[in-house]
């Protein structure tokens, strides 16, 4: 009879412990997963480097092969990528172990109540656009990043103007240099953001 009460006792406290995921976890997972993808920036072209320059040219030509065409669409990530993570996990149990009067025979009870919420939501705007339009996408979402300074910074303006202006010569660079020809690079979308 003992050992039947400390086997039920050990399993009330037992009921299963599960290891949280944190938020670090979570972001890392996230960013794994966008560095997975191979998103291509667009934003700030005229301080590109020769190996984001290389690397966007490369994108461009895997595209126009894929889709046999000088001005493919593309994908570009059109905003911030935000992400809203909820939990929890509530446990509880209880035991009784108790006699009538009339029955000399203990009565054990058992009771074990677990509960789980767990959601993720990951918004990710995505927007699908030819190339040739490509250079007043990234305008409007910087346009979008910049908000009130455009009204108070004319610099701010004149940057935005004439990265548009240098990304559309740069498409139309690779729009006309487009021969037909096959190309064996992976296709990835575009993202604008801000350079550090």
């Amino acid at each position: 009879m003992r050992r039947l009460l400390l086997c039920l006792v050990l399993s009330a406290c037992s009921m299963g412990t599960n290891a949280p995921t944190t938020i670090s976890a979570a972001i890392a997972g996230v960013q794994a997963d966008l560095t997975k993808v191979g998103v291509v920036s667009v934003s700030d072209v005229q301080d590109w480097s020769a190996v984001q320059t290389s690397a966007f040219d490369a994108n461009v030509r895997a595209l126009q092969c894929a889709q046999k065409t000088a001005d493919p669409v593309v994908a570009m990530i059109a905003g911030p990528v935000t992400m809203n993570l909820t939990g929890s996990f509530t446990q509880s149990g209880s035991f009784s172990v108790s006699a009538s009067a009339s029955s000399l025979t203990p009565v054990f009870g058992l009771q074990a109540d677990a509960s789980r919420t767990h959601a993720q939501t990951l918004s990710l705007p995505v927007q699908f656009v030819p190339l040739s339009a490509l250079p007043d996408a990234e305008m409007g979402r910087a346009i979008g990043y910049a908000g009130d300074l455009i009204k108070q910074r004319q610099d701010v303006t004149d940057r935005i103007v004439s990265d548009r202006d240098e990304l559309a010569a740069h498409v139309r660079l690779l729009s006309s240099s487009y021969d037909g020809g096959g190309s064996s690079g992976g296709v990835h979308p575009f993202v604008g953001m801000r350079s550090k």
